[in-house]
This record gives C-alpha cells, structure tokens and sequence, in this order.
C-alpha cells in the first residue's frame, strides 16, 4: 500500500513540474511593465507613520529594463 502511495506521489509531482512556466528570458523582461512594489512599500510606510489609508486604485508602474 505504501508502495502505490509513494509512487503516486512521485507521478503527481512529475506531472506537475511539467506544467511549471518557463523562466522569461532578458529579451522578455526588457521593457516589461510592472506594478513598483518598492513605491508601494515607501507609500505605505509613510501613511502607517502619519496614521493615514491608503487605498490603490492603480499601482505605481516601473518598467523593467535587463542588465
């Protein structure tokens, strides 16, 4: 029983590390749009010391640039 149990899991794990993304590659990245979380923080920080909320609507944006 352990046996069957064991080497299903193992096939589950297989089958689902095959449905895993690819990483994205620089071309990719490059000029790639995204929500700034470093604002996002500096923001949030800022209202936690002032006692005042913050509510977002739309996200501070950043494009990535690859090195």
């Amino acid at each position: 029983m352990k046996l069957i149990l064991a080497a299903t899991l193992v096939a589950a794990g297989a089958l689902l590390c095959g449905c895993a993304p690819q990483p994205l590659t620089k071309a990719e990245v490059d000029g790639l749009v995204v929500c700034n979380s470093d604002r996002m923080a500096e923001v949030e920080a800022k209202a936690r010391r002032e006692h005042v909320e913050v509510h977002w609507v739309n996200c501070p944006r950043a494009t990535l640039r690859a090195a």
